[in-house]
Formats: structure tokens, sequence, C-alpha cells
């Protein structure tokens, strides 16, 4: 990946989006109770809270509630450092900071209910996002949200946790069939019934899988399985970059 924007990434399945002088971050704080997937690192999380008071970040997005994609801890004190700060995320996350920190930030939820594409402008950019159930049997009544990113004249699709199934991947490519770049977790594409719904349906530029497993907590070998089916696969998608690399930056 090489050109304008700079997508860094500060959590497992976090990153922060930066376009000129604006920053977006998604799932940017994360702290996983169950220790399965790392956490924002100290350095990355003091760097992101300096951005924030600066208002250099422009918005923080949160799929969904679950702590290796949200810390409310972090994002409290992300609210302290700038009372002003935009969060969108589900009504579970901003139940959760109302609570605490009521009239901190320019809160927004999105309804459980909501059946149709919510549309926003952003600090730098524009967003588009939907509801989308939550991947596994045991979340699948867990409120998912799929985000849509068009910033810097590119095309940027994140899904949190969504379930990898062909009408999501059909509904992305309604917005853009051919998104510049795919931010997804790691399973997504090393499943290999996920990659054909999602090569029938998109042709991404590039592909970022992140949220991967401590690697003391891998010891069924996913991460190595899942770039075996990257290798091996002749479906046209890219070959990803994988988030091995806390802090890392990546040019799009």
């Amino acid at each position: 990946m090489s050109g304008e924007i700079a997508i860094r990434h500060t959590a497992s399945a976090g990153v922060l989006i930066k376009i000129g002088r604006n920053c977006i971050g998604v799932d940017a704080f994360s702290r996983d109770p169950n220790k399965l997937y790392p956490d924002t690192p100290a350095g990355v999380k003091a760097e992101l809270l300096e951005e924030i008071e600066k208002g250099s970040v422009g918005a923080l997005l949160f799929t969904h509630h679950h702590g290796d994609h949200f810390c409310l801890e972090d994002t409290l004190e992300a609210l302290k450092r700038n009372p002003e700060l935009v969060i969108i995320s589900t009504q579970e996350v901003i139940g959760q900071l109302r609570q605490a920190a009521p009239g901190y930030g320019v809160l927004h939820a999105v309804s459980p209910e909501e059946t149709e594409n919510i549309r926003m402008q952003l600090p730098g950019g524009a967003l588009e996002m939907f509801n989308s159930k939550h991947m596994g049997e045991a979340y699948a009544g867990v409120q998912n949200l799929t985000c849509m990113l068009e910033v810097g004249g590119k095309r940027l699709v994140l899904l949190g946790d969504a379930w990898p199934e062909r009408e999501l991947f059909v509904r992305i490519g309604v917005w853009c069939a051919e998104p510049d770049a795919l931010i997804v977790p790691f399973p997504v594409i090393g499943l290999p019934s996920s990659r054909r719904g999602l090569a029938n349906a998109l042709k991404p530029a590039h592909i970022l899988a992140l949220h991967l497993p401590r690697p003391e907590m891998d010891a069924q070998n996913w991460l190595a399985s899942a770039k075996t089916v990257c290798e091996r696969a002749k479906d046209g998608l890219p070959m990803p970059c994988f988030g091995e690399e806390l802090g890392r930056v990546y040019h799009l």
C-alpha cells in the first residue's frame, strides 16, 4: 500500500485513518477481558489521546461494545481530553458513555432496529454504516456496525465483527463493488467459504487482515492456517497484509 491515506493499526481490530490533517478512529481503543486479543499498547494509547486533545482526531467510531473493540475507560479519557469529540456507535456503547459522562462529547447512537444505511459527514470524509449480524451463533444478537468510509477520494470498508455471509458482501457491493481497502478480521479471508462470498461480490484493491490472537493464545495455529488459505487461493482476491505489529502504519 502506498499513497496519501495512512492507516495506523492501534488495537486488535482498531485503526486510526489519517487523511491530511484529519483523523478518524475505528475501534481504536480496546481492552479484551478474555486476553485472547492484544489491547491498545500504552504508547499508542498515549499518542492517540494526545492527538484527540489537540483536536486532530475528528471522530471515533466503535463497531460494537465488546472489549476487544471498545474500551470504556480509555474512551472516557478521550472525552475528558476533548469534550467536543464526535463518537458514533451502537446503542449499547453510546448508552454506556452517556451514563458515565453525561454532557460530554457529540454522541450518535445507531438504533439496533435500523434497517437502512445511515449516512453522515465527518471531518475529512463521509460515512455510511448499517447494522450487520455479529459473527458466531453465540453473538448473533449483538448489534454490530459495518462501516463504509469515503476519504481522500478513496473508499474503505470496515466490518467490525460482521458475520461474513454472502448477503453482507452483496450489500457492501451496492455501495462500492471495488473498494480501495477492506479492513477485516482475519477469519473473513482465511475461511474458504467466506472468501467465496467475498470474491463473488467485491473486488477490493487491498485487504488489511486484523483481529489476530495473541501468539501465545493461538495454539490451534489459526493465523498460519489463514495465511496458507490466502496463499493457495485462486479467487482473484489480493494477498492481505496481516496486522501482526501493533502501531504499524499502512499507506493507501
